[in-house]
């Protein structure tokens, strides 16, 4: 029963661990990657480049996807951001 009980408790232990693992690195980093102003100017343009044309297959690791990401959305959403200021 003992056994069980520490068990359970290192499993615990390493989620814990494991969730906090992302937020430590990312403050060791200097924090948020984007500010707030760059995040709504990504969330807007996020919005707006979903009325792009959708290839066919949209399995992500089919070719057609990834020329679509490449040739067509990527280019698009470079251009919106710097429309935005970024």
């Amino acid at each position: 029963m003992k056994r069980n009980i520490y068990i359970i408790l290192i499993i615990i232990f390493g989620f814990v661990l494991s969730g906090c693992y992302e937020s430590a690195v990312r403050f060791w980093n200097g924090g948020p990657h984007m500010s707030k102003a760059q995040n709504e100017a990504y969330d807007a343009c996020f919005e707006e480049l979903r009325t792009l044309p959708r290839p066919k297959n949209e399995y992500v690791g089919s070719k057609e996807m990834q020329d679509w990401l490449g040739e067509i959305y990527a280019p698009a959403e470079r251009e919106c951001m710097r429309r935005k200021g970024f």
